[in-house]
């Protein structure tokens, strides 16, 4: 027999007295639940992986990479932004473009 000192709500011990049998199978069965309970403690609040310090190359490496990235985004919005302005001859050539469109279509739809 196992004799074991219980707190119960008011704090005061309460003796608990159990066969080794069943002190053993509550044993097995708190063991077993083991895996089980760490998996779902991992799940609720999984614990933060700890961060790497970056080197002092390793941020101007960052800088640079960013600093190029910037400029080359710069350069494509500039290029798209003037891409954007209509020529006088594009202009002509889309309105042509889509007169032969609709008189194509009309011509289809006719026949």
């Amino acid at each position: 027999m196992s004799e074991l000192p219980v707190l119960s709500t008011d704090d005061a011990p309460v003796a608990l007295t159990l066969p080794r049998e069943e002190a053993e199978a509550l044993l097995l069965a708190v063991d077993a639940m083991r895996p089980l309970l760490e998996r779902v403690r991992a799940e609720i609040a999984p614990e933060p992986e700890p961060e790497s310090t970056p080197t002092a190359a390793e941020e101007e490496d960052a800088l640079r990479r960013a600093t190029r990235l910037a400029r080359e985004s710069l350069r494509e919005a500039r290029v798209a932004l003037g891409e954007r302005r209509i020529t006088p001859d594009q202009r002509r050539a889309w309105q042509e473009s889509a007169r032969r469109y609709v008189a194509e279509r009309a011509g289809r739809r006719i026949g």
